[in-house]
């Protein structure tokens, strides 16, 4: 699926694009989450406080890398890039100072800002910019670096935290952040021409309109795209937030919860590899009808069948499009748009991305304290992802770029 010149020639470069996504694990959910209970202890705080500010910072964060997200285009990469990681290195000692609640609400909102958005805008909009050919092997392969953060992270936390003390735990994500990740920043990019593109003898896709955002804002289709791009993390989020739930509800064994979420870790970097391929093939516009499927099968095969296994097939489907979303979105918008002002761009659908993913911990737990049935919730899911495909697929023939030559 790739070829050693390629990975030698641009080895540095994707390196930097793991490292970030990797590095965007210190603001993700399953990162903060594993601090839950010790950061409520020192709060006291209920359960329901927790989530209240959690989804307050996440909510602000949301708008906020709408402005700093567009800067990117602005800035020279290394600067840029070493902005956002020197930032995450000052929310990382901030959280191992937590005072108390107005504290804790600052604290999140930096690592969700600094962490889960712009540490993966940053490797997202820089690997779309600079490979033409490649982009989608290249997409792929920088976010093997949450994949990896997700697959190794948790188990050092909970290890460290059995002679650590909590705080003392973000002390050393800090050390880590600006002694190692920061001076390897600054290495990988060291020679690094801001503007250059991957060298190739195709040039279709530097001849094609580079929209401005405030055109992109005006632009039907992206609308009519928006409701789909959204669906996998808005949907995902609901399913992993209610896991207990939804395992007890569907009469799944609880013993299959953990055999489920490595599934779904495999899958995910399965798909992330063969998506990648499958976009450089045939471009992310033509693949783009199709990634929705895997999810929206998953949602009626776990509403209307039911064996022992269910559980792991569910989690399987759902990956295949998690994964796949990761490296098409950003594609997408390349190839519609074209990459001049993708920081910009991409910045407004990573908000968007982050406001629903605030949301959806609260509609869904709304519908469970309602009384709908797990069988109803879900197929109320399955019913918007296929609504959301259909409502794109309605403007499909107009998702390809303008060329100006």
């Amino acid at each position: 699926m790739f070829n050693i010149q390629f990975l030698k020639s641009n080895f540095k470069y994707l390196v930097f694009g793991f490292l970030m996504t990797f590095c965007s694990s210190f603001g993700q959910t399953f990162f903060l989450g594993i601090f839950n209970p010790y950061i409520r202890e020192d709060l006291n705080l209920s359960h329901s406080e927790f989530g209240g500010i959690y989804s307050a910072a996440t909510l602000v964060s949301s708008i906020s890398i709408i402005w700093i997200g567009k800067k990117i285009d602005d800035f020279k990469l290394k600067h840029f890039a070493s902005f956002v990681c020197i930032s995450l290195f000052l929310a990382s000692l901030f959280m191992s100072k937590l005072s108390g609640y107005i504290h804790l609400l600052f604290a999140i909102f930096f690592l969700r800002l600094f962490g889960q958005g712009l540490m993966s805008h940053t490797s997202s909009t820089a690997m779309a910019r600079f490979f033409t050919v490649n982009r989608g092997k290249a997409l792929g392969i920088s976010w093997l670096g949450l994949s990896f953060g997700e697959g190794l992270l948790p188990g050092l936390i909970i290890f460290l935290l059995s002679f650590l003390l909590w705080k003392q735990v973000w002390i050393y994500v800090a050390c880590f952040l600006i002694f190692v990740i920061f001076p390897l920043i600054l290495f990988l990019l060291k020679n690094f021409q801001d503007h250059s593109s991957e060298p190739t003898t195709i040039n279709a896709i530097s001849n094609i309109k580079n929209w401005k955002r405030s055109e992109v804002l005006k632009d039907m289709k992206f609308y009519f795209l928006l409701p789909a791009v959204l669906c996998p993390a808005f949907l995902i989020t609901g399913i992993f937030i209610n896991q207990s739930i939804i395992f007890e509800s569907k009469n799944w064994s609880s013993s299959l919860i953990a055999p489920s979420f490595t599934t779904y870790a495999v899958v995910s970097v399965i798909s992330l590899q063969v998506s990648g391929y499958l976009i450089d093939k045939f471009t992310a516009i033509k693949i783009l009808p199709y990634y929705l499927v895997p999810l929206i099968l998953g949602f009626f095969v776990s509403t209307y069948y039911s064996f022992h296994y269910s559980p792991i097939l569910f989690f399987a489907l759902i990956a295949i499009t998690s994964g796949t979303s990761n490296v098409l979105l950003t594609s997408t918008w390349s190839e519609i748009y074209g990459t001049k002002y993708l920081g910009a761009i991409r910045s407004v659908t990573v908000s968007f991305m982050v406001f629903s993913t605030s949301l959806a911990p609260f509609l869904f737990g709304h519908l469970i304290d309602l009384q709908f049935k797990m069988d109803q919730i879900l197929l109320f899911m399955g019913v918007y992802a296929v609504l959301t495909n259909l409502l794109f697929l309605f403007k499909i023939k107009s998702y390809k770029p303008i060329n100006i030559s």
